[in-house]
């Protein structure tokens, strides 16, 4: 019986060591990422520039140090849309993927920040993140169900209605 029983506890850790390695494989295997940084080729701003706030030392590509320019851009939210801006998913990565969205730690303070992502050829989801809430960090769009077919484009913009405050405009990953 006791062979049984230490037989059987190899076989379960055998077992468990190789669902390890097959999911450390299959994460490794889905390692392509882009990330669009704000005044770069696949962001586009759109609106009047009088209304579009840059601040220097601030975003991603300054908290990372592994990109440039080190700024970021925010606009005053309001009830009307008069300021927004598009990534476009270039060459980055088609299939299946996730979305993050780079929320600096200041200039970003909008508790409903309106995003909208295309995907699987012309199908929308529409969310918002408590820009508030965070603070120089990557943001999942959806936690729950993470994963997007062919992602396109995503916008945001500065049409809350939900008071006056900061929406921060930065970075976009997505990662296959």
């Amino acid at each position: 019986m006791k062979n049984k029983m230490k037989n059987l506890s190899k076989m379960f850790f055998g077992l468990l060591m190789a669902l390890v390695v097959f999911t450390t494989g299959a994460q490794a295997a889905h390692a392509a990422v882009s990330i669009y940084a704000q005044d770069g080729g696949y962001y586009t701003a759109y609106g009047p520039g009088q209304y579009w706030y840059s601040v220097s030392n601030e975003g991603y590509c300054y908290d990372s140090g592994t990109c440039s320019p080190t700024t970021m851009k925010y606009t005053w939210s309001g009830c009307s849309l008069s300021n927004y801006a598009v990534w476009t998913n270039g060459n980055g990565p088609n299939g299946w993927a996730t979305h993050d969205a780079y929320i600096p730690g200041t200039n970003a303070t909008n508790t409903a920040a309106p995003y909208l992502l295309s995907y699987n050829s012309g199908s929308q989801f529409h969310f918002s993140i408590n820009q508030n809430s965070y603070y120089d960090a990557w943001v999942r769009t959806d936690p729950s169900d993470p994963w997007w077919y062919n992602i396109g484009n995503v916008w945001l913009d500065d049409n809350p209605c939900n008071g006056t405050s900061k929406i921060g405009f930065d970075e976009q990953k997505i990662a296959d």
